[in-house]
């Protein structure tokens, strides 16, 4: 397979410039503004369509294997070809397809496939603040339309991906994890967008243990994650976070909680 290695996105194939009416220091202007660019992306695997996705243009191979890793459609993934607005995925052990769903993420789904996170991955409550200073994103402060997720192992970023869409960026970060030979167990997944079921989800069946998310979760996100062994924080802002599940995989919060419980 041809391997792809973590570089730092150009975002220059992810912007278009558009004229708008703005409120520019108490006058209105005609100014060009940056906005994101989005793609409808066909997705197939071994050479059967399984839908398609709105997606920001660019890795596309990592968005292929990605999705079909975290929708839990093949175990493993043989070659990744993208041409235009198509992304042809071949692997082998395909699973059973479920039925296809519209999630809350806003991306198609194949519905949850339970298994249990194998794996013994700890952090210390600073690197959940480290995680989330690694998804700021260029695209975003350019855009303000764009969402991000990033791969942490050993406290350094091995993967990350700004896209429209935030299960997209999910989808990226676990294809180029697949495609690298990255293992997932010990990777620390940080997301900008909220984390309902179908997000939670999608770690779960890469493997990956811990979510991190400045935003919110959901009452059937908690439940997933709680079911599957993977310890979700979300809501992180400067000075708290929420943990919702497996709190032993924080190291210090563990110990605190010893002391004062």
């Amino acid at each position: 397979m041809r391997n792809t290695v973590y570089v730092k996105e150009s975002i220059e194939t992810l912007l278009g410039k558009h004229d708008s009416l703005c409120l520019h220091h108490g006058s209105i202007v005609k100014r060009p503004e940056m906005v994101c660019l989005e793609r409808v992306i066909h997705l197939y695997l071994n050479d059967k369509s399984i839908g398609s996705l709105v997606a920001s243009p660019s890795q596309l191979r990592e968005l292929g294997a990605g999705f079909v890793i975290s929708e839990g459609l093949a175990g493993d993934i043989e070659d990744v070809v993208a041409y235009g607005n198509e992304v042809k995925v071949y692997g082998g052990k395909v699973e059973r397809r479920k039925r296809s769903v519209t999630g809350s993420s806003g991306g198609i789904s194949f519905g949850k496939i339970i298994r249990k996170i194998d794996s013994n991955l700890t952090i210390e409550q600073e690197d959940i603040f480290l995680v989330i200073a690694g998804i700021v994103s260029e695209l975003w402060e350019k855009t303000g339309g764009a969402h991000c997720s990033v791969l942490f192992s050993g406290r350094k970023i091995v993967a990350k991906s700004s896209d429209v869409g935030r299960h997209n960026t999910v989808d990226k970060v676990i294809g180029s994890c697949v495609l690298n030979g990255i293992d997932p167990s010990a990777c620390v997944l940080g997301c900008t967008g909220r984390q309902p079921a179908g997000m939670v989800s999608k770690a779960i069946n890469a493997g990956i243990p811990i979510i991190i998310s400045k935003a919110a979760t959901t009452d059937e996100g908690i439940k997933l994650a709680e079911e599957a062994g993977l310890t979700l924080v979300c809501r992180v802002k400067e000075d708290r976070f929420c943990v919702y599940s497996h709190p032993w995989r924080i190291r210090d919060l563990a110990e605190e909680e010893s002391v004062t419980g």
